[in-house]
This record gives structure tokens, C-alpha cells and sequence, in this order.
């Protein structure tokens, strides 16, 4: 009878630990299981001191055509299926209230649909960053944003799951252009 308050005990224990870690394990399936796919990133909203530092990240393409049929309303979850253009870069091709069967594809929020439109809200914002580099990171965010290249953002899609890997100018990664940077 003794026993019985330990074994609950380690029980709750092990339930506590058990959402954070599959959260974890996601994440970290997706980063190395995921295919890559590219897409262009528009001007960031200004920075807010309140949530740390980091990117504001926001995709290009905002809206999606609605297939003929489908309702959607604000906050609707659906199934983005992505396709590669020509560039490299992709683009959602079409929406769905269910997984596709095949190619990539996220899950996205619809914020607002009208006519035969819905504006997306992508499930990735912020490419968080470090904090000694993070004044620096700004400057050269700022600076190629409007580049006729643009800033392309790395995401890694595995079952509808996006994780932002990267960020790239040019072929370059982020990361390597922020430590010459620093020198």
C-alpha cells in the first residue's frame, strides 16, 4: 500500500514530461526528415521588444485561390499543397479541408476569405536568434529585404508540419553571412 503513492507520483511525473518531449521530437523529425522547400519573404513588421529577439519572417504569397465549392471561414484550419516553380521557390497551388494524398503540403490557418481568395496565416513568424548577433541581424535583414532577389526562407515540411530551418540570400545562409559580418 505504500507503493501506491509512488507509483502515481512517477506516473504524473512521467506525463509532464511526456508532452513537451513529443513536441521536442516533432520538431526535431521534421528539421531532419523534411523536405525543403523555398519561399520568397516579404518586408518584416516592426520589432517588438516584448518577445525577444528575432526575424520577423512573413512568406510572400498572402492569399490562395478557394476551390470552387469549398466554404471557408476566419480561422479555419486547412491543407496547403505546395508546389516548386521553375525559381525554386514554391507556392501554395491549392487548398483543402483534408491532407493531400501526395507532395508537400502544410497546415495553415485561413484569416479571412471572400470571393474565390483566402488570405493565409503561415504557421511560422519568427526566426529567433541570438542575442549578441541579433543588432546586426536586423541591419542586414533591413538592408536585403528589398533586394530584387529578396530574402527566401528555408522551411523543412514533413505531414503538414513546417519548421523555418533557414533563412538564404543569394545561396547563402543566414548564418554564414551574419558571422563575416561580426568579424
Amino acid at each position: 500500500m505504500k507503493a501506491l503513492p509512488i507509483i502515481i507520483f512517477a506516473m504524473v511525473a512521467l506525463a509532464q514530461w511526456a508532452a513537451p518531449l513529443s513536441q521536442i521530437w516533432t520538431h526535431e523529425q521534421t528539421l531532419a526528415k523534411g523536405t525543403l522547400i523555398k519561399l520568397k519573404c516579404s518586408a518584416p513588421d516592426p520589432y517588438d521588444p516584448l518577445r525577444g529577439r528575432y526575424l520577423a519572417v512573413r512568406p510572400e504569397q498572402r492569399e490562395a485561390s478557394v476551390p470552387a465549392g469549398l466554404k471557408l471561414e476566419s480561422g479555419t484550419r486547412v491543407y496547403a499543397t505546395l508546389t516548386s516553380g521553375a525559381d525554386g521557390l514554391a507556392t501554395i497551388s491549392s487548398l483543402s479541408l483534408t491532407p493531400p494524398t501526395s507532395g508537400d503540403y502544410i497546415r495553415v490557418n485561413v484569416g479571412y476569405a471572400y470571393e474565390s481568395k483566402a488570405t493565409i496565416e503561415w504557421p511560422f513568424e519568427r526566426f529567433y536568434i541570438n542575442e549578441k548577433l541579433a543588432p546586426e541581424a536586423d541591419k542586414w535583414f533591413a538592408e536585403n529585404i528589398r533586394s530584387t532577389k529578396g530574402i527566401i526562407a528555408e522551411v523543412r515540411v514533413l505531414n503538414g508540419r513546417a519548421v523555418l530551418a533557414d533563412l538564404s540570400l543569394d545561396g547563402r545562409s543566414f548564418r554564414e553571412i551574419l558571422k563575416e559580418r561580426v568579424k
